[in-house]
């Protein structure tokens, strides 16, 4: 299985969904604080997402690759 490929299309993805999301928010009539706590935990969600596509490389490519 190629991580790298599929990692990156699952990031490209959803960080296109997360920006359209906080495009949307940014227009909306709510309260700016509530569009900005929405817009850091959509960019939080992005981070956290990102972090979990390289552990779930990183495991498969030691699980695959390790000599040990």
């Amino acid at each position: 299985m190629d991580t790298v490929l599929v990692g990156g299309s699952v990031f490209l993805v959803a960080a296109g969904a997360i920006f359209l999301g906080i495009d949307r928010i940014g227009k909306s009539d709510m309260p700016e604080r509530r569009k900005r706590l929405l817009t850091y935990l959509l960019m939080g969600g992005l981070v956290a997402l990102t972090i979990g596509i390289f552990h779930w490389h990183r495991a498969v490519y030691l699980a695959n690759y390790n000599t040990g």
